[in-house]
């Protein structure tokens, strides 16, 4: 441990393998308190590159709990906007779901936000604490299953103490949104600041992904922006390097305020009301996100193709009923009641 810190502190950055056997030997306990505060920190102040994060990453994925499923497609954000708008780019999987492309949705509870994903789902009936058996026979039976980070990555335990004394973002919060347990080969990942967009994009372009997109929307939101323009980096076959504007899709700009709220019951609220396609800005807002999950996926032949279909599934209904099957079947195969 040393050695990395000495290295850190001067500025060094750490090969992929280096900065793998160092997350291990944190997640196993090999290091105590302060060499754990020295490293995360010293990364923080240095800057996370992307073989570093990379590293970060298989190690988490080789320590968690295994989801064994076919092609799977997460959309996921870093967290640390602080907007409190929706959950977009959880609503969003359940939409992608409801149109027939598998989902194996990672995710946590809130902590720069009022409303997490896992706080979301949960709000809703899922079952978040299951296990990876009920995830793997929920993709067979609906496409889509939740997985709630802390049930499969446990190793995290052993620095969560730390992490949370700190207080502030540190390569984990880059690091565990990116190292989903069940290894979904399509990804689209949401960055809160554009600073972050290349360097996400460079730590992701060699983990055995066939598709992603890294974006970033005004104002500093980890998702596609209704309120301003958006930054993605697309790998799918080609790499394009593109902005968003709601203008692309032949939308007004939305209002932050419109999206967000300022409790927990409301960002819930307009959630659903945004999935069962009651209020334009809101349902617009989750189909942009969706829209693009679609194109990255191979299921629209570009974004705005992406964002009608994907407006058309929760107008019609179509995206709120598949999210009462999920919550059912989630529900009875954790061996609890309707609900």
């Amino acid at each position: 441990m040393a050695s990395y810190i000495a290295r850190i502190a001067e500025r060094q950055g750490l090969r992929e393998d280096e900065a793998y056997n160092l997350c291990v030997d944190m997640l196993r306990g090999a290091a105590d308190p302060i060499e754990i505060s020295a490293i995360l920190m010293g990364l923080r102040v240095k800057g996370e590159e992307p073989q570093e994060i990379r590293g970060f990453v298989r190690a988490l994925r080789d320590n968690a709990v295994r989801v064994r499923v076919g092609d799977a497609i997460d959309i996921v954000g870093t967290g640390g906007d602080g907007l409190n708008t929706i959950n977009a780019s959880t609503l969003a999987s359940i939409v992608v779901a409801s149109i027939g492309v598998p989902v194996a949705k990672h995710g946590n509870r809130g902590f720069s936000s009022l409303v997490g994903s896992a706080d979301f789902m949960e709000a809703l009936g899922y079952p978040i604490e299951h296990g990876a058996d009920v995830a793997e026979e929920l993709l067979r039976l609906e496409g889509y299953a939740y997985l709630y980070a802390p049930k499969y990555h446990q190793a995290l335990k052993a620095v969560a103490p730390v992490r949370k004394r700190l207080g502030i973002r540190t390569i984990f919060n880059l690091a565990a949104p990116l190292a989903n347990p069940a290894n979904p080969k399509i990804q689209v990942i949401g960055v809160p600041n554009p600073n972050m967009v290349k360097l996400i994009y460079r730590a992701v372009e060699e983990i055995g992904l066939h598709r992603f997109a890294v974006i970033t929307g005004h104002p500093g939101m980890d998702e596609l922006s209704p309120s301003g323009p958006s930054i993605a980096i697309i790998k799918r076959g080609s790499v394009e390097e593109i902005t968003i504007s709601p203008k692309t899709l032949g939308l007004e700009e939305i209002p932050i305020n419109h999206i967000s709220g300022q409790t927990r019951e409301e960002i819930i609220e307009k959630g659903v009301r945004g999935l069962r396609g009651e209020d334009k800005g809101l349902t617009s807002f989750i189909a942009i996100n969706a829209g693009l999950a679609l194109y990255v996926a191979g299921e629209a032949g570009s974004i705005e193709e992406g964002y009608e279909k994907a407006y058309r599934e929760m107008v019609s209904g179509s995206a709120w009923r598949k999210l009462g099957r999920i919550v059912a079947t989630a529900r009875r195969l954790a061996g609890l009641g309707s609900g």
